[in-house]
């Protein structure tokens, strides 16, 4: 994106307001922290501070609707919205910058456009009450289908465009939604359903084994590709006292030996090019958090390529944090970053190695 375009987001943020913006890219994650700014609560990203009995670490600035920014006690200060979004998505800086063009209309990503007035920020998102959070957690985990059941069939063309095999994963850990609400703001600025979309829901766990949320990827209708939404990939809200930090989806048993990764699909791939158990993060941010469970003697964090380096700055983060419990070592792809591609990870190079992945599965 050229200087003029980054100049042009800046100028149709100020007159929308990041109230706005941050309800759509990050209204699950946020949450309550949206309607209360300059209110403190738990951290998106770990959750409660250690030893804190309110919780505490989080707020966003009270001038949010104007700055976008936010600061937790842990993670540091993050002055606008798009270094917010950085932090809470693992995104790359052009990333961040495209996802919230998207929004405001200036790209061709975006379902609905945002009015250019500003919108009392009680408008802009819905309200969570999180004993209803946690019921819908249920409540979507319990209407979504095994892998192998017949209308699962998106889920498994999905995941065979990526050459992968929807048979190997655990009912108990990944299923398909068939018709999941898809929510973000209507043309006036409030919260509405834009459309319901099949979706690979996957339970993501705390560093203690238990159940948190849902990780949420949007299909298409017949699974030949994501749905075209702003931001097909989402995490729904969790409980009050439920922490993402240190956790993961955890895709199949482990014993002594674990990989871990970013994405569902770059786990599932490098699963199939090595028969190791990997586990999704399913962002930066979370794998350079990631905790380790007991037993494990042997960690490969298989991180992603990007250009702006985030990919492998969390791995070896981890790898850090990791290297006094057990060995550890980080595997990069080798190939060079694809021309208008902010990266490569380990589901492209497995992708290039399966000359008959786009046959979709029945």
């Amino acid at each position: 994106m050229s200087p003029l375009q980054v100049a042009d987001v800046r100028a149709t943020v100020r007159q929308t307001g990041w109230l706005a913006v941050l309800s759509v890219l990050a209204g699950d994650v946020l949450g309550p922290a949206l309607q209360r700014p300059g209110r403190h609560g738990p951290c998106p990203v770990h959750g409660p501070r250690t030893g804190s009995h309110r919780g505490d670490g989080f707020r966003l600035f009270a001038d949010v609707d104007a700055t976008g920014g936010g600061i937790c006690a842990t993670c540091g200060a993050f002055p606008d919205g798009l270094a917010l979004l950085q932090w809470l998505f693992g995104w790359s800086f052009p990333e961040a910058l495209r996802q919230t063009a998207g929004v405001l209309g200036l790209t061709g990503g975006r379902l609905v456009p945002v009015p250019l007035t500003p919108r009392p920020a009680q408008r802009l998102t819905r309200s969570i009450d999180l004993g209803k959070a946690t019921l819908s957690l249920r409540r979507r985990w319990a209407e979504a289908l095994p892998p192998q059941h017949s209308a699962a069939a998106p889920l498994r063309r999905y995941l065979a465009s990526r050459g992968l095999d929807a048979s190997v994963l655990d009912a108990r850990v990944v299923r398909l939604h068939p018709a999941l609400p898809y929510w973000s703001l209507d043309a006036a600025g409030s919260p509405a359903c834009l459309g319901r979309f099949p979706a690979m829901v996957a339970r993501v766990c705390s560093a203690d084994g238990r159940a948190v949320t849902l990780h949420r990827t949007y299909l298409r209708a017949d699974g030949a590709g994501k749905a075209p939404v702003v931001a097909p990939k989402k995490l729904m809200p969790h409980a009050g006292t439920a922490t993402l930090a240190g956790g993961a989806i955890r895709l199949c048993r482990a014993e002594t030996t674990l990989g871990v990764a970013e994405g569902i699909e770059t786990a599932l791939a490098v699963q199939a090019m090595t028969g190791e158990p990997v586990w999704a993060c399913s962002s930066a941010t979370l794998l350079a958090r990631f905790q380790l469970p007991a037993g494990i003697e042997r960690v490969s964090i298989w991180a992603d390529k990007d250009r702006s380096g985030a990919g492998l700055r969390a791995a070896e983060a981890l790898r850090e944090r990791l290297s006094d419990r057990c060995l550890v070592r980080i595997a990069l792809p080798a190939a060079p970053i694809p021309l208008n591609a902010k990266g490569i990870d380990w589901a492209d190079v497995w992708l290039q190695q399966q000359p008959f992945s786009q046959a979709l599965a029945a």
